[in-house]
């Protein structure tokens, strides 16, 4: 697979470098905030798990 290939998502989560193309600092918050607005939606509790390889 080509760099250009590459995707964000995976059976894991979320891939990426931390601070290159295409995980950077804009990206990483415009998913931050769609998941805010996702997980924000109905009356239950959502956990949300945050980790570093």
């Amino acid at each position: 697979m080509s760099h250009a290939e590459r995707r964000l998502f995976g059976t894991d989560g979320i891939r990426g470098v931390a601070n290159r193309a295409p995980m950077d600092a804009s990206t990483a918050l415009r998913l931050g905030q769609a998941a805010g607005r996702f997980f924000g939606r109905g009356t239950h509790r959502h956990r949300v798990v945050i980790g570093k390889d």
